[in-house]
């Protein structure tokens, strides 16, 4: 992944975090009727679908926005008409899109992951190079990070958004316990066992939705081994059984052991952990600069007013003052477009990722914009603080935007396993790296 520095003064950089999309249309009609005496002439319709995964109750606030994005561009594209669908973020990416590229009919506009998703779509011809578009409204150097979409130098895709990780924490608690933001690894332990021996949880976890799990570990990972450790599992050039991985997996281990995460977090749901940071129940929460929707919002949160957060401190490793962030949740578009279709999509980018609407994600939702902004008026604190946390430092990729499906699925797996006592670390790290050479045996099958 090319690598950005992130400088507060000239944007709002990252933030995870939702996952727009596209879906099948009709055939789009072609031309225009022909003009009535005395009355102008009127454009066909033609349909575009618009597969879009904010479909639970909480991405109210955003589905409203993809709404009057939609109807912006119809107002800006005669004849254009959307037919939005709704599918659940998983459903479309592992099950719905699969299908639909292997069967040559995906959406027009739909929701893709950047990485290994956008590379395998790529390769079956049928995801559109849009490139030219790009050049031609001159976004490319207004974006932030584009290079998950990029393929052998063409552009497939657009991130909508950007996020990073980091630690949330509660001010309070923290000056309660007599501490301040930890700059080493002891000094965060320290932390830790401070907030514990008073009975606060010192980290929130929700582990059945078992990515969450995988935050940490990501960021210790690299912190050790530096930012080509997650290029090199697919390649075979670095193994999960590898010194410093194993070391960063152990690292988290001893978290669990010593009981700094929540109690009976393999029955929590990541919104229920979250829920327990925003009472006040949790000294800190490593998550996504997206959380900050929750964490930030008085309806939702009892902390706003300690509410802070800071880069996960250094290790000493190949990849200090780097945070994990990325750029990976965006949209893609069919390759079987027509030229109705093909204005329509360059029209939906155009509004899309403007500072109107990119400027509007971050304030209501806190959804970082992909496009630098000129304007931060409005921003939350919070907002401003995790930018000015992260300024100067460069991104890494999370591993599940390198690794196969299939990894991700088998890492979370025994990750739970690990949290819940029935293997430990380096066992688990021993049987994924058994699931890596196997994979990646059939991606270079695939390749040849």
């Amino acid at each position: 992944m090319k690598k950005k520095t992130l400088a507060a003064s000239s944007s709002v950089v990252l933030s995870a975090a939702l996952v727009l999309s596209a879906c099948g249309a009709t055939d789009s009609s072609k031309g225009s009727s022909a003009p009535q005496a005395g009355k102008p002439a009127q454009a066909k319709e033609f349909e575009v679908s618009f597969r879009h995964t904010q479909i639970k109750d909480n991405a109210k606030n955003r589905m409203a926005m993809f709404m009057d994005v939609l109807k912006e561009v119809e107002g800006n594209v005669p004849g254009l008409k959307f037919v939005p669908e709704g599918v659940d973020g998983t459903v479309n990416r592992q099950t719905k899109l699969k299908a639909e590229f292997a069967a040559g009919s995906p959406p027009k506009i739909f929701e893709v992951f950047g990485g290994s998703d956008t590379r395998n779509f790529v390769k079956t011809g049928n995801m559109l190079d849009i490139t030219p578009i790009i050049e031609e409204l001159g976004l490319k150097d207004k974006l932030i990070d584009f290079s998950e979409f990029t393929v052998n130098g063409k552009i497939y895709g657009l991130p909508m958004a950007g996020s990073v990780q980091g630690v949330f924490y509660n001010k309070k608690i923290f000056a309660d316990l007599g501490v301040g933001v930890p700059k080493t690894w002891d000094e965060f332990l320290a932390i830790c066992e401070k907030a514990k021996a008073k009975g606060i949880t010192p980290l929130t976890l929700g582990a059945i939705d078992a990515w969450s799990l995988n935050m940490i570990p990501s960021t210790v990972m690299v912190r050790l081994g530096g930012p080509e450790v997650v290029q090199g599992f697919v390649t075979g050039q670095t193994k999960w059984t590898d010194p410093e991985v194993v070391k960063g997996f152990e690292m988290v281990e001893n978290l669990i052991k010593k009981g700094y995460y929540t109690q009976n977090a393999l029955g929590l749901k990541y919104p229920e952990a979250q829920a327990k940071f925003a009472s006040g129940e949790a000294a800190m929460a490593f998550d996504g600069s997206w959380a900050n929707a929750t964490y930030a919002d008085p309806s939702k949160s009892s902390i706003v007013d300690s509410l802070g957060f800071f880069n996960f401190p250094n290790l000493g490793g190949k990849g200090d003052n780097m945070v994990n962030g990325a750029f990976s949740n965006g949209f893609g578009f069919s390759a079987k477009v027509d030229e109705n279709e093909k204005k329509a999509i360059k029209e939906f980018i155009k509004v899309f990722f403007s500072e109107k609407y990119q400027k509007r994600q971050l304030i209501e939702d806190g959804y970082f914009p992909a496009i630098k902004l000129t304007d931060m008026s409005g921003v939350k604190p919070i907002i401003q603080e995790i930018n000015k946390s992260i300024d100067g430092l460069k991104l890494f990729p999370a591993f599940d935007s390198i690794v196969q499906p299939k990894i991700k699925s088998d890492l979370e797996a025994g990750m739970q396993q690990v949290l819940g006592g029935k293997t430990n670390m380096k066992a688990m790290l021993e049987k994924l790296q058994q699931s890596q050479e196997t994979e990646n045996k059939k991606s270079a099958e695939q390749a040849k």
